[in-house]
Parts: C-alpha cells; sequence; structure tokens
C-alpha cells in the first residue's frame, strides 16, 4: 500500500531511518523505504545499519528538490507515496500505523499529516529560523482543518494517481517554493487535500545567516514558481508575500522598497543576524518585500 520516500541532500538520517525500519516492521502495507541520495558528499546513514525493507538510489550530483522527489515517485512501487524530509524525526511509536489506518479509510488522494517544531528556543544565532517556523510553518491540526489548502511536501501521502496530473517542476532547482506550486497546482485541478492529525518532528536548524541565505534562494524560487504556474495571475493572489507587492505597485509605491533597499537593507540584516530583535517577523516580512521588489526590477 504505502512507499515511504525520503530526498536526502549531506544529512545523515540514521536516526530516521532507524526508526522507520522499526515501525514497518510490523506493517505489512509498508512496501518500503526508499533512500535518494542527491548527489551528497558525505555519508547519509551508518554503514553499521542494518536496511530492512530500504532501497537505496543515488544522483551522482545534486539535480534538486523537485527532480529528487520525480524519481522518488517514479520508484516507488505503492499506490500511495510518503514524502518525508531528511531533517525529520519521527516523535510517536504509531506514526506508519496512524498513517495505514488514516489511508484504509479511503477518503482521498492527497493527505497531509503536518510538522512541530521544538517549542523551546534555541540560541540567539539559530532564533530567527526558529521563531519564523514555530510562527508561520508549524501550524496546528485544527488550524489546518479550518484552513485545508495547508500543504507541505514534508509529511504528505500521495496516490500515483495524481502524479498523472501534477508532477514537481525540476525547473525549480534551488530552495523553496516547489511545494507551493505543487500544492497550487492540485487546486487548480480541484484535488482537495486531507489533513490528518499526525505530524513529525522538524528538526532543521539553520544559523541565522544560513536562514537569510536560504530566504534569498526561496524569494528568487518563487518568481520563478509564479512564471511556471498554470495561471500566474492567480499564483501571485493566493501568495501573500506576492500579494502585499502586488498591493503596493497598485498604488505605485513601490519606490518605497527601492528606498528602503539602499537606505534601510544593511540594518535590517544586521536586525535580522542578531536573532532576537524587537519585532523580528515584522522586519522578516519587511526583508522579503525588498528582496522580492529587488529581484522583479532585475527581471523587468
Amino acid at each position: 500500500m504505502l512507499s515511504v520516500c525520503i530526498p536526502v541532500y549531506n544529512k545523515n538520517i540514521t536516526k530516521l531511518l532507524t526508526e522507520l525500519m522499526s515501525q514497518a516492521k510490523s506493517l505489512a502495507e509498508v512496501e518500503e523505504i526508499i533512500i535518494l541520495d542527491d548527489g551528497s558528499s558525505v555519508a547519509i546513514f551508518d554503514q553499521t545499519t542494518l536496511l530492512e525493507k530500504v532501497k537505496i538510489i543515488s544522483n551522482p550530483t545534486p539535480h534538486g528538490r523537485s527532480a529528487a522527489r520525480n524519481r522518488l515517485l517514479n520508484e516507488a512501487i505503492g499506490p500511495y507515496v510518503l514524502m518525508l524530509d531528511s531533517g525529520s524525526a519521527i516523535g510517536c511509536s504509531a506514526f506508519l500505523s496512524t498513517w495505514i489506518a488514516e489511508l484504509n479509510r479511503k477518503k482521498g488522494l492527497v493527505y497531509y499529516g503536518g510538522s512541530a517544531y521544538a517549542s523551546d528556543p534555541p540560541e540567539d544565532s539559530y532564533f530567527l529560523r526558529w521563531k519564523v517556523s514555530t510562527s508561520r510553518e508549524s501550524k496546528s491540526f485544527e488550524f489546518r482543518k479550518k484552513n485545508a489548502s495547508t500543504f507541505k511536501t514534508n509529511n504528505v501521502v500521495i496516490h500515483q494517481q495524481v502524479f498523472a496530473k501534477v508532477r514537481f517542476n525540476e525547473k525549480l532547482i534551488q530552495y523553496g517554493h516547489e511545494d507551493t506550486l505543487f500544492g497550487f497546482e492540485l487546486s487548480e485541478k480541484n484535488i482537495e487535500v486531507f489533513q490528518v492529525n499526525n505530524p513529525v518532528i522538524n528538526e532543521l536548524k539553520d544559523s541565522n545567516e544560513e536562514f537569510l541565505h536560504k530566504t534569498k534562494a526561496a524569494i528568487e524560487n518563487l518568481v520563478l514558481a509564479a512564471e511556471l504556474a498554470s495561471s500566474s495571475t492567480r499564483f501571485r493572489q493566493q501568495i501573500k508575500l506576492y500579494d502585499s507587492y502586488l498591493k503596493l505597485k497598485r498604488f505605485r509605491l513601490c519606490f518605497v522598497l527601492s528606498w528602503l533597499d539602499k537606505a534601510a537593507m544593511n540594518w535590517l540584516t544586521s536586525e535580522l543576524l542578531k536573532g532576537r530583535s524587537w519585532s523580528v517577523l515584522r522586519k522578516y516580512d519587511l526583508y522579503k518585500l525588498i528582496l522580492l521588489n529587488r529581484i522583479l526590477k532585475v527581471k523587468a
């Protein structure tokens, strides 16, 4: 019934893999665990790990997040595919059995289980990623039920039928928003995302500097995703960052962002690099708007 698929790049997933194998051992419905090593330069699991139900495939060089996911989907034999990120941890001993029980109800084709972050904040130099993630990304099951469009590629189960209609766009090579575009195309084809209360623990830990670098790459990818969407107009309207920018543009206020880019971007960056600072989320939102304006000016 279920293929568990994990793309990996330069991360050791021994702990995650061991827990999945332990749970899969007693579940005949879990047909396989597929690991795609996307051109890693470090070992992705301990060589002493006993691999049960595990298939390892690899790319000689990194192909990017979208291409990695598409290859995993091509390799999977189960009608349902559970996609997990390599930075995940399993916090519940019934994680896989909960997914099997949910799929046996046969309600739909796409299910999202959610993710959670550690409740205790990290040190200042790693604070920004944690603050943004806990405030903006880690949504409760109750919230997700009321906002059913919530979709991420970490901890999502998708039936193979869906991939005849929607694939991950391999033109998106950089970090970020391949899941945003995929989720948008699902909604365009009226494919419902069912929300499930079965979260993973997201253990990604980026320094403030690393997170700002990823943010820039993600916004560049967002601009490209908008160009690749089946309806660029609707895509931009549904993305809060893009919609805010378009409102400023409508009132001819983008010059303010250009002025801030010259006058305040260095200060804003230094504030975000501190991690803990007054109104850090508002500063981060402004930082993203300025970056989006900068990128779109270059493309104009």
